[in-house]
């Protein structure tokens, strides 16, 4: 009889350091009987040991088979073809490494052929023993065993075309299977349990035309077989879910550094500020003690006598001057630290009139120093118009002897005399003349030459006052104006806090809480304006003046 071939597609072999598999054979079309003859007394092979099937046409349909030697191979095993199946292949031989699997009758004659439905063209594929032995006999060869023949459909798994084009294989959805149930089923030896039973002539199924070869039913004809010795498989243990990782919360960085080191910095701080100010407190204490010193606190009490054009009390213009400088020096601190710290801005600001692109950081904190220049001024102006420029300006040399014994009576916490509504100590008409009239203008100097107001091509004066020489300078003064705020309210709160905050907030020199209310009204302000101060808030109002932009 005539065969033909067609391509068939080749993928990975089915062993390591194989060739593609499959490989050149003849198609799965040319199979036309799949017939399996019952043997008694010859061994099974196993599937291991099997290397090639040879297939040949007779002049009656039944092929024989040449016997072929080779090396025992381990074969891929992978999902079963059927639920609750073994896996596949099972106790089958692969195309490529079958040897001839040949099971013979017990009689010598040859056994019957099974019938088939109509099909073009039919062979017969006879399996030849190897070296295993052959487990019992099947139950139609034992006495007095009644058995019976039983047909059933197996659903098939289908899985990818084997020609270019093709159907899905195999291209039936199911396979009828026929197998042999006996009332008393064989006891399987150890041996053989991993070796497939012996499937009888009479079970064997023929598969349509274009389904498939004969190890596509071999699994569903085996099934029942390996279902009746439990034995040989071990349930999977199935496995304890393992318990979700926590996830790792990021720490919260200030800066460069994140917060737990700025708080152990805090802490340490604390303390070594607490210790330092108690070595201090005796030591000053110590120094009281030495002869001369305290006859020179009796001469220089800590003020001397200021000139009359100076009138008691603060006008409203000194307290509300006062209270814009506490509120545009916290804000214009906390813009610097952002502009000194920032990497990728939120926003930028671009002029109307076009300019250099800056970040709205960088806008806040220009805009805030305009704002306490213009307030630093109308202080001055006034100050020297009314008078009161003597309450803070030094008009005697007295006030260097009488500010260091202001100072010594501070440091051994035994408060000097004073009082603000008519003049202030020595030592605080030096450091308010210092803040005024040193670091503010020193601070405005070295903001200007390194914000876009300063001239680009002046070539010589910017080697005159180069950029790096003001910034070296910028940050100390507002690290000064930052212990100076520090220094200032604590000794606000500490050298009668109700009467000073009178002073300063309500302009009088009783003793209630009025100003203890306004003071904490202004804080409340300053503080909801350091948080509103953000980029949602800011960008309309600098939009006023330029274009805000995220680039």
């Amino acid at each position: 009889m005539a065969t033909y071939q067609r391509t068939i597609r080749r993928g990975l072999p089915r062993v390591a350091g194989g060739e593609p598999w499959p490989s050149v054979i003849p198609s799965i079309e040319q199979a036309e009987r799949v017939e399996t003859v019952p043997a008694q007394d010859a061994p099974v092979p196993l599937i291991e040991q099997a290397e090639q099937v040879e297939i040949t046409d007779t002049q009656d349909g039944i092929a024989a088979v040449a016997p072929a030697v080779g090396p025992a191979v381990t074969l891929r095993r992978g999902l079963p073809r059927v639920a609750g199946g073994e896996p596949w292949p099972n106790a089958t031989p692969s195309i490529e490494q079958a040897e001839r699997v040949e099971t013979t009758d017990t009689q010598d004659a040859p056994a019957p052929a099974v019938p088939t439905p109509p099909i073009e063209r039919v062979e017969r594929v006879e399996i030849k023993p190897a070296d295993a032995t052959v487990p019992a006999a099947p139950p139609s060869t034992q006495q007095g065993v009644a058995v019976e023949t039983v047909s059933e459909e197996v659903p098939l798994r289908r899985g990818l075309p084997r020609v270019a084009g093709g159907d899905p294989w195999p291209i039936a959805e199911t396979a009828t299977v026929q197998r042999v149930v006996a009332a008393s089923p064989p006891v399987i030896p150890e041996e053989a349990a991993s070796v497939s039973p012996v499937v009888p002539r009479e079970s064997a199924a023929v598969a349509p035309d274009g389904v498939g070869e004969a190890p596509a039913a071999t699994p569903a004809a085996t099934e029942p077989a390996a279902a009746s010795a439990p034995a040989a498989q071990t349930p999977a243990t199935p496995a304890t879910p393992a318990k979700p990782a926590k996830p790792v919360r990021e720490p919260r960085m200030i800066g460069s550094r994140p917060l737990t080191q700025w708080v152990k910095w805090g802490v340490w701080g604390v303390i070594g500020a607490i210790i330092a100010a108690g070595v201090v407190v005796l030591a000053a204490r110590g120094v009281t003690t030495l002869p001369g010193v305290p006859e020179f606190v009796e001469k220089y009490p800590g003020e001397y006598r200021i000139p009359d054009v100076a009138e008691p009390g603060f006008p409203a213009w000194a307290r509300w001057t006062h209270f814009l400088n506490i509120f545009l020096m916290v804000l214009i601190i906390r813009s610097g630290l952002q502009v000194r710290q920032q990497q990728k801005p939120p926003a930028f600001w671009t002029p109307k009139k076009g300019g250099k692109k800056i970040s709205i950081n960088l806008w806040l904190h220009t805009s805030l120093d305009l704002l306490w220049m213009l307030n630093g001024v109308v202080f001055i102006v006034l100050l020297f118009v009314s008078g009161h420029w003597a309450r803070i300006v030094p008009t005697s040399w007295e006030v260097f002897p009488n500010a260091a014994s202001a100072l010594l009576q501070y440091l051994t916490l035994d408060w000097p005399t004073e009082n603000g509504w008519v003049n202030y100590n020595s030592l605080q008409q030096l450091m308010y003349f210092l803040v005024v009239f040193v670091a503010a203008p020193l601070a405005i100097l070295t903001g200007v030459r390194m914000s876009e107001w300063w001239p680009g091509k002046a070539e010589k004066l910017n080697k005159i006052y180069p950029a790096p020489v003001a910034r070296a300078i910028h940050f100390p003064t507002m690290l000064f104006f930052v212990l100076f705020i520090l220094i200032h309210v604590f000794l606000v709160l500490s050298t009668g806090a109700l009467r000073n905050l009178n002073h300063m907030f309500a302009g009088s020199d009783a003793l209630n809480w009025v100003g203890f209310w306004w003071f904490a009204g202004g804080i409340f302000v300053t503080v909801a304006a350091v948080f509103l101060a953000r980029p949602l808030i800011l960008a309309p109002i600098a939009s006023l003046t330029g274009k805000v932009s995220n680039r």
